[in-house]
């Protein structure tokens, strides 16, 4: 039974297929429509508005905003209150009543409010790399899927049209038959080879609906721009990409971060300035005085040490990793070029090997209905135009992705 029921899923499901066309091919269980007026721009803003790497990026903001309106302060931290009571009712009780309130302000060292100041803006410089990184990959996972959407469709449409010649020769095989040119046992050959067609157009059928509905989840529309093709951009080097500067702002926060932890002590110097109030039963009156304090902190050197060397670690890291950054996009400039390089040699051997297929299909086919040659060397010789066929049109698909995968490395955003 579950080889009745495969059988007629094979047979009826792909025609079922070619029997609905829509604006942009099949319709399908699902899939992505043309839309002539939507720009690829248009896409990148809605995929960027579901990215998840918003979250960091208001973070990012908000950290830079706090320490800007740190570096800002009056005080190095923040001012303290303290409230002071003392009697002696349950000792002498001599009538001593003491009052004493003051506040403590923590002072700025010398260079510290400056550091903390270059700090914040280094903060705002790394948020706003951060930022367009992630502006550029949202870009190059547009361009990757839109370019996988293509090639999905490409594929499918080449099953189609594979699984539309198998049965026009089927049916000339059976009208040959019928008319005693050919034996029987021809049928078998021709169904067996309708039978792979469709088997294959449901693979391309369900890695196309794999990929729109990829394309769906992460741009969140059921459209895509009519024309998805890019032109090589040879003016920009790309070595100051969005990554690379994001390593560098990064070096350049950390930085600022190492200078001001250098200029900082364990704890900040404060100056205090208090209210008491007095009142003994022998004087009857009450005495109110003023008073100045500063406290500075002792063993600062040694207690530092360590936040310095961590502060110390965390910028040599930032500058390892720069250097790692900048090694690795120079590799994949390299890439980007010399995939260019391969399609322009690949392409015109593409089209030369497809056009020779096809001249090698029609001859093999007029042999065929001359009585020159059996159903199976037919057969084997239209497998081979099928596969350059496909060929063909795959790499003619990925030289036009390398050349937006070439931009995308430059750092190049869409329109």
């Amino acid at each position: 039974m579950l080889k009745i029921l495969l059988f007629c899923l094979i047979i009826v499901w792909p025609n079922m297929v070619m029997a609905q066309k829509g604006d942009d091919g099949y319709n399908l269980e699902f899939q992505i429509y043309i839309n002539t007026t939507l720009t690829l721009g248009e896409v990148v803003k809605a995929a960027l508005a579901r990215s998840p790497d918003n979250i960091v990026v208001q973070s990012k903001g908000l950290n830079s905003q706090a320490l800007r309106g740190r570096a800002g302060s009056f005080f190095s931290a923040t001012p303290e209150i303290s409230i002071q009571h003392q009697n002696d009712s349950l000792r002498s009780d001599q009538g001593l009543r003491e009052w004493q309130t003051s506040i403590d302000m923590p002072l700025w060292l010398p260079g510290q409010k400056s550091a903390a100041k270059n700090k914040a803006r280094m903060a705002i410089n790394e948020t706003t790399a951060y930022e367009k990184l992630v502006i550029l990959e949202v870009t190059g996972q547009v361009r990757e899927i839109l370019w996988e959407l293509k090639l999905g469709k490409a594929t499918l449409d080449q099953a189609l049209k594979n699984l539309e010649l198998s049965q026009a020769l089927n049916k000339d095989i059976n009208k040959k038959i019928a008319a005693g040119n050919l034996a029987r046992r021809d049928a078998f050959l021709s169904q067996q080879d309708v039978m792979t067609r469709k088997m294959e157009l449901i693979s391309a059928t369900g890695d196309y609906i794999h990929v729109a509905r990829e394309y769906s989840s992460v741009t969140g529309l059921d459209q895509r721009p009519e024309n998805i093709e890019e032109v090589i951009v040879s003016d920009v080097d790309g070595e100051n990409a969005p990554m690379v500067e994001l390593a560098n702002a990064q070096v350049d926060y950390q930085e600022a971060e190492y200078r001001e932890v250098k200029n900082s002590w364990s704890s900040a110097p404060k100056f205090s300035m208090g209210l008491k109030r007095e009142r003994g039963k022998l004087l009857g009156r009450n005495i109110d005085s003023v008073g100045f304090g500063l406290t500075l902190p002792l063993g600062a050197g040694v207690h530092m040490t360590s936040k310095r060397a961590a502060s110390a670690l965390e910028l040599a890291s930032a500058e390892r990793n720069l250097q790692l950054v900048q090694r690795q996009h120079r590799l994949h400039l390299h890439e980007a070029v010399h995939e260019l390089e391969i399609c322009q040699v690949q392409l015109p051997l593409s089209q030369s090997h497809y056009q020779l297929a096809s001249e090698n299909l029609r001859l093999s086919q007029k042999a065929f209905d001359m009585g020159q040659s059996d159903l199976l060397d037919l057969i084997k010789i239209q497998e081979q135009f099928f596969q350059s066929s496909a060929q063909n049109t795959k790499i003619i698909i990925e030289c036009k992705r390398a050349v937006a995968r070439h931009n995308q490395i430059k750092g190049i955003l869409l329109p």
